[in-house]
């Protein structure tokens, strides 16, 4: 059967799907932390958990960032899953994993530059400070997440590359 959908159309279902996974990602996110500062300090207090931390512009960013590496690593999924046939699980998975790595990384760099560069010379390691240590607990508390969206996110670009590739098949 030859592939009716091309790779435009393959970056575009893969981009739109990557959006939705970072929105239930992000979700997911803001939960998480409800339920880790509520436990201590209220139910509406945890849910505005963002509003006592000097870091808003941080995570302001970080999501903002993570948007633009869902469209794009979304691109790259729907061409994996659609046009190479390659394992929607895998790939949701793996798209899922680079998108909450990549942003880890780059997000930690805003902190570095605000805050970060004022240590070096000190005992603190920038480093390790603003690059490192946000990663590990963003890898640790999101993976799990990651592979569950990431799922999501493959099973959706398969389901509709499928749906596309049928009624453009029947209409032929």
């Amino acid at each position: 059967m030859m592939n009716a959908l091309n790779t435009a159309e393959a970056k575009s279902i893969g981009s739109r799907q990557g959006l939705i996974a970072v929105a239930i990602g992000l979700i997911i996110a803001q939960l998480i932390m409800t339920l880790l500062i509520s436990t201590d300090e209220g139910l509406l207090k945890g849910f505005l958990w963002f509003t006592k931390f000097e870091y808003k512009l941080n995570i302001l960013i970080g999501a903002v960032v993570m948007l633009i590496c869902g469209y794009f690593f979304g691109q790259i999924g729907g061409v994996q899953i659609i046009i190479k046939r390659r394992n929607h699980v895998l790939v949701g998975f793996l798209c899922g994993l680079a998108v909450l790595l990549t942003t880890g990384f780059l997000a930690g760099w805003m902190g570095f530059f605000q805050e970060g560069t004022k240590n070096f010379g000190t005992y603190d390691n920038p480093f390790v400070d603003y690059l490192f240590k946000p990663l590990f607990w963003i890898t640790i508390f999101g993976s799990i997440p990651s592979l569950l969206v990431g799922l999501w996110f493959g099973t959706q670009i398969k389901r509709k590359g499928k749906a596309i590739n049928s009624s453009t098949t029947a209409s032929a």
